[in-house]
């Protein structure tokens, strides 16, 4: 009677544990649960690591009854519970031939967490790789300098905030080993790059140029070329940064426009010109109370 009493409350107490420790909970079709964490969700395996190691285990989907994520999702196999092999010394009756199996869909995981995915610190700071248009056309070698320069602008400003800003280089590593590509950024939710980055704050910043050309205009009286010269161009720089905080929340926002002269915009060194706008917004940033 007493070993009956002590298995609910064993079982209970494992539940508490798994909660407590931020580990998942996955519950096999033979009624077994197993404690770890889910690192990578296919349609036919499931990856997961024991509490306190790195080793990554795999157990088919069809041996799955249910996994209780440690955020609190839950996610269905449909598996059912297994009988006894045997009762009463009868064999359970295995599938006739003729039956139709109907295989379940498996709901796709969001991301590929990795195996050393880390918690989420309140205290990182990451930028999202940023985005630089020149008159509509994307420039993936400015978007590089821009996201660096960003992201070391904030490093070296910040030291009277109890903030740590992360590198782009790791954090380009951590999109690379989760498989989001650049491709994939707009597609991936906040709060999932929260995730894989381990970063409570993120910082996303678009910038977009446009150029309005000189223009020259032809006169003159008998004959005479004469040319005038417009200078009435001008160089426009649109910006926008977005601050995200706990639970993937928008904390703060801003959009920055400057135009310049034609002479200006011809004194200012052309592709790197966006960097005076870039530090005005950023500053904005550490003047921030919320951080």
């Amino acid at each position: 009677m007493k070993r009956v009493l002590l298995l609910p409350l064993l079982l209970l107490s494992m539940l508490v544990s798994a909660q407590q420790g931020a580990n998942d909970i996955l519950f096999t079709t033979k009624g077994e649960i197993i404690q770890g964490k889910v690192t990578k969700v296919t349609a036919n395996t499931i990856s997961f690591s024991y509490p306190g190691e790195t080793l990554v285990n795999e157990i088919e989907t069809t041996n799955l009854e249910k996994i209780v994520f440690s955020s609190g999702r839950t996610q269905n196999f449909g598996g059912k519970k297994t009988a006894s092999a045997t009762t009463s010394g009868v064999p359970v009756q295995t599938t006739p031939k003729d039956t139709v199996m109907v295989q379940t869909t498996i709901p796709k995981e969001e991301i590929y967490l990795g195996p050393d995915a880390k918690a989420i610190d309140n205290n990182v700071l990451a930028l999202v790789p940023m985005s630089y248009y020149e008159d509509g056309t994307y420039s993936r070698e400015v978007s590089r300098q821009l996201s660096q320069f960003a992201t070391e602008y904030l490093s070296t400003q910040n030291q009277s905030l109890p903030i740590e800003v992360q590198s782009l280089d790791a954090t380009i590593e951590k999109l690379m080993k989760a498989k989001v590509s650049f491709q994939k950024l707009n597609e991936t939710s906040v709060e999932e790059l929260q995730r894989v980055l381990g970063a409570g704050y993120l910082i996303t910043m678009e910038v977009k140029t446009t150029q309005t050309a000189e223009t020259k205009k032809e006169g003159g009286f008998f004959g005479e070329s004469q040319t005038e010269t417009d200078n009435s161009g001008s160089k426009r720089f649109d910006m926008e940064l977005v601050l995200y905080g706990k639970s993937g929340t928008e904390t703060y926002s801003t959009k920055f426009s400057d135009e310049r002269s034609h002479a200006d915009g011809k004194a200012m060194a052309g592709k790197t010109s966006w960097k005076k706008c870039a530090q005005y917004v950023l500053d904005q940033v550490l003047n921030l109370d919320s951080l």
